[in-house]
């Protein structure tokens, strides 16, 4: 691969500038995070991507977008999680993204063909949105009252189209979403799609492990505040 898909910063640079964050790295991350139990490596490799796009951080993406792509996640479902994350963290931050990716996929050989089309065969709404009608209640009294615009392309285009297109499981967009919200401090929306999350499957302990993995890529003060609204949505079940 080109130097454009490999790491922005070598194991010798961080060691350059701090011998002890070098010596983390390798035993609390490479080591120990990526190999804990509790969370498979997919949704590891997932989480990460999701983070990475919507904290804007650039130095990391050629490094994880690969890593991702080499233990299994499909360029249908890179492709998908830009996409998705266009909405959740803003179109800047999924440009970012594609800078990096479609270097990636230029040197896997992965070219439009390969990667979703615009209009595919939706997935049924019960599957996609099983709490469809209680989102557009929500949206019908606290958005389009104020933002008709905005609840016009919230229900049209987010909704009803991005959440319902099949290039991503369900349950991964609940669990990219949730990973969106955490990593950038948003805890108001939290509770709400915790319960979707749980209602796809997301246990208890692999939300620990959510949490405990984006403290590594979002910081410590960002995702601790967040326990107590994902703790509540459990005990709530």
């Amino acid at each position: 691969m080109s130097n454009q898909t490999h790491s922005a910063v070598s194991p010798a640079d961080v060691a350059a500038v701090s011998p002890t964050l070098a010596a983390f790295t390798g035993s609390a991350i490479v080591n120990n995070l990526w190999q804990r139990q509790g969370l498979s490596t997919h949704d590891r490799c997932v989480i990460t991507v999701a983070a990475l796009i919507a904290r804007a951080q650039t130095a990391g993406m050629a490094h994880y977008f690969n890593k991702a792509m080499d233990n299994g996640v499909s360029a249908e479902e890179m492709s998908e999680i830009v996409l998705h994350m266009a909405f959740y963290a803003g179109w800047s931050n999924a440009f970012n993204a594609v800078i990096i990716l479609k270097d990636i996929f230029a040197e896997r050989g992965i070219d439009a063909a390969k990667l979703p089309v615009l209009h595919p065969e939706p997935l049924p709404l019960a599957q996609a949105l099983p709490d469809n009608d209680f989102f557009m209640g929500l949206i019908d009294q606290n958005i389009r009252p104020f933002a008709p615009g905005l609840a016009d392309f919230s229900t049209d285009l987010l909704y009803h189209h991005v959440w319902q297109r099949p290039g991503l499981s369900v349950r991964d967009r609940n669990l990219i979403s949730i990973t969106a919200l955490i990593v950038q401090g948003l805890r108001d929306f939290l509770g709400v799609y915790m319960a979707r999350g749980i209602q796809q499957g997301i246990s208890r302990t692999e939300m620990g492990e959510v949490i405990t993995h984006l403290a590594f890529y979002a910081g410590w003060p960002t995702v601790i505040p967040c326990i107590a609204a994902v703790q509540q949505a459990y005990d709530a079940q």
